[in-house]
């Protein structure tokens, strides 16, 4: 099989397939997820079900603001590794399908009849000691709010990444009270150096352009791995393990190869290879990674997702009069 890549103006766009088309089709597929995994998984799919995939990468908020767009015409199959907060608070865009293999879920996976669970996302810090000048290793989510961590934290901007999202909303469900979460958050903005890009912010602490950075569990592991000046740390109040997710299209073109694809990321086989790339499977009957910290050692904030999605207009909205004070 020959991979085509091509670019579009408008996004990033990985097309993936052969040179002539399949007999048996294509399928569409929205994404955000790392390009490692697209990597490791969209080959084997097709190899497997003789299915061309063709893949349009992009930050959650610009792939929903193209499903949007596009819902009177759908293009789009399958919407790919996003915040499950973007699906349920916007239920006309999907159809509820249930993958084969959810009865194997660990518990706590399932959170939404409208979304099947690709991965379990972990919320962590990734720091890079030599680049703190002399101040402690933050532990907390607390620390980071004091003033010394000022201009020091690599974050992404809540309101476009479905990971900072749920960062924001991880540190709300942290305290006491919603009311100590933001005061709480308040002290971290003022210290962030905001991305529009989830990816960059490990890169800019592996590189030391800063010093720390709010990110995914497997993007830090990526970087330590690498040999990357960089460590782990986990929040000690507790963090999100949280399931990222995956969705049908509404009046998908191709729906029976999207719920294919969508069998296959929950199948026993790409499960292990999501546990091979850093993140944490969704299936009960495959292990993590064995270079990250087992699971039952990671204190959990207990991640209420119902609440953040019922709640991510209005936080969003509070996001971002915030950063008009603070940053």
């Amino acid at each position: 099989m020959k991979t085509k890549i091509k670019t579009m103006a408008l996004t990033s766009v990985l097309a993936i397939g052969a040179s002539v088309a399949w007999a048996d089709g294509k399928v569409t597929v929205y994404t955000a997820v790392p390009q490692n995994f697209i990597d490791a998984l969209v080959p084997m799919f097709e190899e497997q079900t003789g299915t061309s995939v063709e893949i349009i990468k992009a930050g959650s908020g610009e792939l929903l603001n193209r499903l949007t767009a596009e819902a009177e015409s759908p293009m789009a199959d399958v919407l790919w590794s996003v915040d499950g907060t973007v699906i349920d608070f916007n239920p006309a865009l999907f159809e509820a399908y249930e993958a084969a293999g959810s009865d194997m879920l660990a518990d706590g996976m399932r959170q939404s009849d409208m979304w099947t669970p690709f991965t379990a996302v972990v919320m962590v810090l990734i720091v890079n000691e030599g680049k703190l000048d002399g101040v402690p290793v933050p532990d907390s989510w607390a620390a980071l709010a004091d003033p010394m961590y000022d201009d020091m934290i690599s974050s992404a901007r809540a309101d476009a990444s479905g990971s900072a999202y749920i960062q924001l909303a991880t540190v709300l469900q942290a305290f006491d009270s919603e009311e100590a979460g933001w005061d709480v958050y308040k002290g971290l903005l003022s210290n962030f150096v905001l991305s529009d890009s989830s990816g960059a912010v490990p890169r800019f602490v592996n590189d030391g352009e800063l010093a720390i950075g709010v990110t995914l569990e497997d993007a830090a592991l990526r970087y330590v791995e690498g040999g990357g000046p960089v460590e782990i740390v986990y929040p000690s109040e507790g963090t999100a393990i949280a399931p990222d997710a995956m969705a049908l299209v509404a009046g998908a073109p191709n729906a029976d190869n999207a719920k294919a694809f969508l069998d296959f990321m929950l199948s026993a086989e790409a499960q292990a290879v999501v546990a091979e790339q850093g993140r944490r499977p969704v299936r009960s009957d495959v292990a993590s990674n064995p270079a990250l910290l087992p699971l039952d050692q990671v204190n959990s904030v207990g991640y209420d997702a119902a609440w953040a999605a019922d709640n991510r207009e209005r936080l969003v909205e509070e996001w971002k009069d915030l950063v008009l004070d603070v940053q």
